[in-house]
């Protein structure tokens, strides 16, 4: 269980990293119309900016009680 929940935080950023990645394409190239509206593009892009931030959170707050048990 220690391994899945210290891997979760690094799927979750890798995936929203290519999430981010997919909105900014998006908006260069309209063809692709991944997405239409130009406000959910940038609720995705400030979600992705949270969850990204809380990820590295939890993988700082990991690290710090991995330090305090050796």
């Amino acid at each position: 269980m220690k391994k899945v929940s210290r891997f979760l935080p690094h799927l979750a950023i890798a995936m929203l990293l290519g999430l981010m990645v997919i909105t900014v394409l998006d908006g260069y190239n309209p063809l692709m119309a991944f997405l239409t509206s130009q406000t959910s593009k940038i609720y995705i892009f400030i979600a992705c900016i949270l969850g990204i931030v809380c990820c590295c959170m939890l993988i700082a707050r990991q690290r710090v009680r991995r330090k305090r048990q050796r």
